[in-house]
């Protein structure tokens, strides 16, 4: 995740595209929690791999089966 992440922005984006209603008083948990899960990804990504190790994109491009 790049470090200028915008939680609230995602929520807000993301939510009525999965479907989800998100009540007021839920969403203070819900941002807490994607700004924990976007801070955890920058730790995995930001961790050095060897050359012998396969770094894979950390964006999702599906393909025709």
């Amino acid at each position: 995740m790049p470090s200028d992440f915008d939680a609230d922005t995602y929520m807000n984006a993301v939510a009525p595209a999965l479907g989800l209603d998100i009540p007021a008083v839920a969403r203070p948990g819900v941002l807490q929690f994607l700004k924990l899960a976007a801070a955890m990804a920058a730790l995995v990504e930001a961790a050095p791999l060897g050359d012998d190790t396969l770094d894979l994109d950390g964006v999702f491009e599906p393909v025709a089966p």
